[in-house]
């Protein structure tokens, strides 16, 4: 009685642990996927920064001309 017992109590720990290794398995795939997602997002925000830095130093620059091109306030009194 006590070697079924604990032959039953064997197979439903092996039982757990397949199941438990199985789903470690998917859980690492998952966080394989989120890794390589988080890897792209961080590439693609670095694009963008780059973009809109190059676009504010166009915008200093465009403004910067148009102040050097302005008549002078005292020009518009004669």
């Amino acid at each position: 009685m006590q070697a079924v017992h604990q032959e039953d109590r064997l197979t439903r720990l092996e039982e757990e642990n397949y199941f438990l290794q199985a789903k470690l398995e998917e859980l690492n795939q998952a966080l394989v996927f989120q890794q390589k997602q988080l890897d792209a997002l961080e590439a693609s925000l670095l694009k963008v920064s780059t973009i809109l830095e190059q676009m504010r130093c166009q915008q200093d620059m465009r403004e910067d001309d148009l102040k050097a091109n302005e008549r002078p306030p005292h020009y518009d009194s004669w």
